[in-house]
This record gives structure tokens, sequence and C-alpha cells, in this order.
């Protein structure tokens, strides 16, 4: 935003009439680039910090320097990203396995049990794509 502030609030309003809706509702924006001596600037400090031993917050300090500096939080925290890349690499599959078969739907030259032999989908999941297609 360009003011040097830590944190942004902004309320909802119409466009023509200014009007608030009062809805009680925000959008907040955190520069991540603060390095202030806020609360906010010291979080952001923290968050971006590769250091424990330098963090301000205690309870982070602490969580942190657990997961670093020990080897049981070394493999716990391998273990996680190991969990995430998987759920990664499956949603990356399903997603190539519905382009490929909405590729060959399009093209209207298989079987729909072919499409889904191909794509790896089950036929059901095939018909369902071509109604969503249609």
């Amino acid at each position: 935003m360009g003011d040097g502030q830590d944190v942004y609030v902004y309320d909802r309003t119409e466009k023509k009439s200014c009007k608030s809706l009062n809805d009680g509702t925000h959008i907040i924006y955190v520069n991540g680039a603060t390095r202030s001596a806020t609360e906010i600037g010291k979080l952001i400090h923290d968050l971006l910090c590769r250091d424990a031993a330098k963090m301000y917050f205690d309870v982070l300090r602490k969580r942190v320097g657990e997961f670093k500096n020990s080897e049981e939080g070394r493999r716990t925290m391998c273990e996680v990203v190991e969990r995430i890349a998987e759920r990664r690499g499956a949603r990356v599959k399903r997603e190539t396995m519905l382009a490929m078969a909405k590729r060959m739907l399009k093209d209207g030259i298989l079987a729909l049990k072919d499409v889904a032999r191909y794509s790896g989908l089950s036929l059901a999941q095939v018909k369902k794509l071509q109604a969503s297609m249609a």
C-alpha cells in the first residue's frame, strides 16, 4: 500500500454511494515487509526468521527451536512435509487425469469406457465429467 503501516484495514462499501455494509467484516492486509517494533512487526520478523534464538515471541522461539534443534523435531517436520507433498502429488495427478479425460471427451472419438481406462478415472467419474461439459 506504500504508506509503511504494519496493517491496513478496509471496510466493505458500495462503490457509487460509498455506504458501508456495516456487516462487521473487514479486509485486512498485513505488511510483510514491516520490521517495526510493534507486535505485528515483531510477529512478521519471527515468521520470517531462520534462527529461533533471534525470535521475539517465547512461544514461537521455543516451538521452532524444538523442531529445528532436535532429531525428533526434524523427523516430525520431514514427515509433515512428505504428507503435504503426497497430497499435492495426488491433487496434481487427479487434475492431470481430469484434463486428459476432458480432452478425450472433447474429441469425441473414444467410447466412455475407453476414456475411463486411458485416463485412470472410473466410468462414473467420466460420465459425470461429460455431463458437466455439456
